[in-house]
C-alpha cells in the first residue's frame, strides 16, 4: 500500500501507508449533493465551453454520478476527534450515522486502501477506485469528485477539457475501473500547478447492494 505525496508540481514521492488502510465512511448520496449544487452552477455561462464539461451540475438528471467518498456530509459538529479509528464495523458506522448525520441523505461507503489485504464486508460490492486524501469519518477530498463532478476546492480545469479522456474511462459509478488508469489520472492531474498538493491514496470503493 502506497501514499503518494506531493508538494510541487509534477513531483510525486511514493511512501508505505501502514496507518489507515480501511474502513467505514458517512457520505452525502450523490443525487442529494447534485441537487444541491445545482442552483449555484446554473450560473456559470457553460456557452463558453461549447458542451458543458465533464459531470457538473448543469442539468436536472446528471450526465455521470460519482459513488467515490468525496462527497462528505456536513454537521455543525464532526463526531469525535477526526484522529479516532475509522468504524471497523457496519453496525457501529450505522449507529454513528443514526446519531449525529442524516439517514435520508447519507449513504455508508467501505473502502480499502489498494493492494491492502482487509476482507470486504459481506454484502459489499466493488464500485471502482477513487484518488483521494486519506479518508476520515465522513469522506475525503478526491480528485475525481472535484474536477469532474462537484467543484468545492479547485475546481476543473478553466477550458473543461484537460481531463475529458479520463472522464470517459470513468465507469456508471464515476469511479475508475483499474489501479493504473487511477493512477495515470493522478499523475496527471498533479501536473498541473493549480492542483490540490497533500498525501493521496488510490482507494478501492465498496457499496451495501
Amino acid at each position: 500500500m502506497n501514499l503518494y505525496c506531493c508538494e510541487n508540481t509534477n513531483e510525486i514521492i511514493e511512501e508505505p501507508c501502514s496507518d489507515i488502510e480501511m474502513g467505514f465512511c458517512i457520505v452525502e448520496k450523490y443525487e442529494y449533493a447534485y441537487q444541491k449544487e445545482l442552483l449555484r452552477f446554473k450560473e456559470i455561462d457553460f456557452k463558453s465551453f461549447g458542451i458543458p464539461p465533464y459531470g457538473l451540475p448543469y442539468e436536472d438528471i446528471p450526465r455521470k454520478r460519482y459513488l467515490g467518498i468525496g462527497n462528505p456530509y456536513s454537521v455543525e459538529e464532526d463526531y469525535g476527534d477526526m484522529e479516532d479509528p475509522l468504524p471497523q464495523s457496519e453496525d457501529e458506522v450505522i449507529e454513528i450515522r443514526d446519531l449525529f448525520y442524516s439517514n435520508e441523505y447519507c449513504d455508508i461507503v467501505w473502502f480499502r486502501i489498494h493492494d491492502s489485504n482487509a476482507v470486504v464486508p459481506h454484502g459489499y460490492r466493488f464500485c471502482g477506485y477513487d484518488i483521494t486524501y486519506v479518508p476520515e469519518i465522513n469522506g475525503a477530498f478526491s480528485i475525481i469528485n472535484d474536477c469532474l463532478f462537484i467543484c468545492k476546492w479547485h475546481g476543473c480545469d478553466e477550458n473543461g477539457t484537460a481531463f475529458s479522456e479520463h472522464f470517459e474511462l470513468l465507469n456508471e459509478n464515476g469511479l475508475f475501473d483499474d489501479a493504473n488508469t487511477a493512477l495515470g489520472y493522478m499523475k496527471h492531474y498533479l501536473s498541473f500547478d493549480w492542483s490540490e498538493r497533500g498525501e493521496y491514496c488510490i482507494c478501492e470503493i465498496y457499496r451495501n447492494n
